[in-house]
């Protein structure tokens, strides 16, 4: 996923789901509402460059074990 596109959008946001599956220190309901909170968000954004560093900052948070909470 290195281009920001709608198919890598999609697999991070599911990627995340799955991911958040595991967590023990923070509620489902809780991690679930933010996640889609930040997703409805970004999604009126217009540049790609933002489109491309939001996209970025997603993985980061997933490669980081969801920041420390998995």
């Amino acid at each position: 996923m290195a281009a920001w596109s709608r198919e890598a959008v999609l697999a991070l946001y599911r990627a995340l789901l799955r991911q958040g599956r595991r967590l023990r220190y923070t509620d489902w309901d809780f991690y679930l509402a933010s996640i889609r909170r930040e997703f409805r968000k970004n999604q009126g954004l217009q540049q790609l460059e933002d489109k491309e560093k939001q996209l970025k900052k997603g993985q980061a948070f997933l490669q980081s074990k969801l920041g420390g909470l998995i």
